[in-house]
């Protein structure tokens, strides 16, 4: 593990903010450390998502940002309401000048839970930033969180996807914050935008296939979603022994919290496609 934070300039004027490189059960989730963006335009520029807020991450994006002559911040563009997108903003925002913005459904979220702050710039789904040279087109995207934003670079085919599609693995769908019809929605959606290149995620690295990605995410869930189907058709009922049925083999105990929401996130969609019915914590088929 390393606390040094390094950079790469992943498409011209988009650079990766890399914090920590390794992905751990119990650490960040189970995955990578989260990914900041500084995008840079002939004019201005903008940073996508602001980590947890800590000291070392601040002078990382600090840093970068001087070294590129600090350039006007036209936003500091949150995807989504999470603690480590979302912890840094108000110090970067006072620190740069720039506004805080986030999809229009997520904002109330944030600025409960912003530390410093407020978000004065909310996005709509088809709005546009232009940087001078470099586009930004943003998309409301459903499925992590109910007001999960992605962002297209539109001179680059660059995908901006938040924690909507991590670098390894699957994102987390929890039943309190986001939906899996939505998600599978939301992917769908992502598969008929044009022009493509990569997606850079809001965990781990870079993904050079987005729309063979975008497929593989929906057969996963549709997949997973039969599995369940089926385990419940057969007595399979509670969300324990479902865990237990699935992942057989088991996964590390750090992560059952995070793999029962995703299952009670499954048996939500089927309650609501009239495929499955609950009684108290148990669950049957229709």
């Amino acid at each position: 593990m390393t606390n040094e934070a390094t950079h790469v300039e992943i498409a011209p004027g988009i650079h990766q903010i890399l914090l920590d490189q390794e992905a751990r059960p119990g650490v960040y989730g189970g995955v990578y450390a989260p990914n900041v963006y500084l995008v840079i335009g002939r004019d201005r520029a903008v940073f996508i998502d602001t980590a947890y807020g800590k000291d070392d991450e601040l002078k990382a994006h600090l840093d970068l940002w001087e070294a590129k002559g600090k350039p006007n911040i036209e936003a500091i563009i949150l995807t989504h309401r999470h603690g480590d997108h979302i912890g840094g903003a108000g110090r970067l925002a006072d620190a740069t000048g720039g506004p805080i913005a986030c999809a229009i459904d997520e904002r109330d979220a944030v600025n409960a839970d912003l530390k410093g702050g407020q978000v004065s710039r909310a996005l709509l789904d088809g709005d546009s930033i232009d940087l001078g040279g470099a586009t930004l087109e943003f998309m409301h995207t459903p499925g992590h969180t109910m007001g999960s934003l992605c962002t297209v670079h539109r001179e680059s085919g660059v995908l901006f996807s938040g924690d909507m599609i991590l670098g390894t693995g699957t994102t987390v769908i929890s039943p309190d914050h986001g939906d899996m019809a939505a998600y599978i929605e939301s992917m769908r959606r992502l598969l008929t935008v044009k022009g493509l290149t990569m997606i850079a995620p809001g965990h781990g690295p870079i993904i050079d296939s987005p729309y063979e990605k975008f497929q593989e995410l929906i057969d996963h869930r549709l997949q997973r979603e039969a599995q369940v189907l089926k385990l419940v058709s057969e007595g399979t009922g509670t969300v324990d022994a479902l865990l237990e049925a699935i992942y057989v083999g088991g996964i590390h105990p750090k992560l059952h919290d995070t793999a029962k929401n995703q299952i009670l996130s499954h048996l939500a969609k089927l309650e609501r496609d009239g495929r499955v019915k609950s009684d108290a914590a148990e669950f049957s088929a229709v």
